[in-house]
Order: structure tokens, then sequence, then C-alpha cells
């Protein structure tokens, strides 16, 4: 067996029992130092150190846009949404007033009526008018101003001068009941001290009634006097 070896020729032949064997090997020449350093940039450790810093940097700020946006759990969400609060103002107003009333209150002298034939203090009335109070009978009242349908009350006046007695000279009265606006029954005296009876009929149907005397005398004095009831 014989070997050839060739160096620093990139050659070498080998030589096994009869066979020839050629191997080549090619050697790669010292690469340029400034081409060394051009390739090894990011092969220098302080980059290779900052490169974890980034990254960690990254990820704070897509945290904090996450949280903002409400995308992560609020136990672990580092920035929350921002929460807008309203705010309310109440005004109140208070008013005060104050209003003084003065009311002057005139009382009309009222005259005594006594009954007739008597002789009393002077009543407080102008010449020529009457003073006339109406007198309903108890016969089936059931209240106050009330009677019961198809009862028969009888009506009396009371009729006094100026002077606060019963007229001297003739005194003759007038008698008109009505129940709303109808007329049920009218009557006409001899005499202020004649009473005023009511038909059967006069208050069979329910309802307000009226009963007005209108009385005149021989001196010409006048008066007038309404009197109303219910009829249930």
């Amino acid at each position: 067996m014989v070997e050839h070896h060739t160096v620093a020729g990139g050659h070498r032949t080998c030589h096994v029992g009869g066979t020839t064997v050629h191997k080549s090997k090619t050697v790669t020449p010292a690469g340029d130092p400034d081409q060394k350093k051009q390739y090894a940039w990011h092969r220098h450790p302080a980059l290779i150190a900052a490169i974890p810093a980034v990254f960690a940097l990254i990820g704070s700020i897509l945290t904090i846009v996450l949280g903002q946006s409400g995308v992560l759990p609020a136990a672990i969400n580092p920035a929350p949404p921002r929460t807008t609060i309203l705010s309310t103002t109440t005004a109140t107003a208070t008013t005060t007033a104050t209003s003084t009333v003065t009311e002057t209150v005139t009382e009309t002298p009222v005259a005594q009526i006594t009954g007739p034939g008597s002789s009393s203090t002077p009543q407080t009335l102008s010449p020529g008018t009457l003073a006339i109070t109406i007198r309903m009978g108890a016969s089936g009242r059931i209240g106050p101003g009330e009677y019961r349908a198809g009862s028969l009350p009888t009506a009396s006046a009371q009729v006094l001068d100026e002077t606060g007695n019963y007229p001297a000279t003739g005194c003759y009265p007038t008698w008109v009941l009505k129940r709303g606006s109808v007329v049920i029954k009218t009557a006409r005296g001899e005499s202020c001290g004649q009473s005023f009876y009511l038909s059967r009929d006069s208050l069979e149907v329910r309802g307000v009634y009226s009963l007005t005397v209108s009385v005149v005398t021989e001196a010409g004095a006048k008066g007038t006097k309404t009197e109303d009831f219910k009829v249930s």
C-alpha cells in the first residue's frame, strides 16, 4: 500500500492496494477582519442583554392598552377603563311671601223680632219696610229644614213694622210655593195672622222647595221673605 500526500496544494493522493484514491480539501483562507466585524454586530453582548428589556416594554404597553379596552379581567387589569363621573347640582330656591290682609267687617244691626201685639224696643228698620219671619210647622219634619214626601206642614208669617210692632193697619200676605222654578201653589190672606196650608199633593215630589211670602200694609209698608226646605 502506497500513500502520496500533497500539502498546501489542497490535493491528496492515496494508493491503497492497487487502487488509487484522490481526495481534495479546500482550505478557506483567513478572512478580512473588517468583514468579520460587519457580520458580527448582532452578536454584541450589550445588544443581546437589551433584548429581554425590549420584549418586557412591549408586553407592558400591550397590557395597558388591553386593560383600558376592558379586555383583561378586573383582577389582573393594571389599567382599568376610564370612568366618567357625572356631577349633578341641585338648586333649591326658597321663596318667602308675606302678605298682610286687613279686613274691615261692618255689622248691620239685626232687628229684635217679637210676637204680634208686643211693644218692645223699636226696630232699626227703614220707614215703610217690614221685618218678616216664616215659621214652618213640625208635621212631617224629619230633620232641620227637611220634610217627608207627602207631609202637610202649615206655615205662618210673623210681621213687624219699623217700630218693632205688629202693623196697626191692615196687613195682607201673598204666599207662593215653588219646587225649583215650578210654581206648586199660591194663596192670599186677609190678615198676616192667617196660616198658609199646603195641599195633599204639594210635597209629593222629592226635591228642594221654596216658600215665599210678600206682605203689604194699608200704610204702604212692604216686605218679602223666602224660606227654603228639602223634601225627601
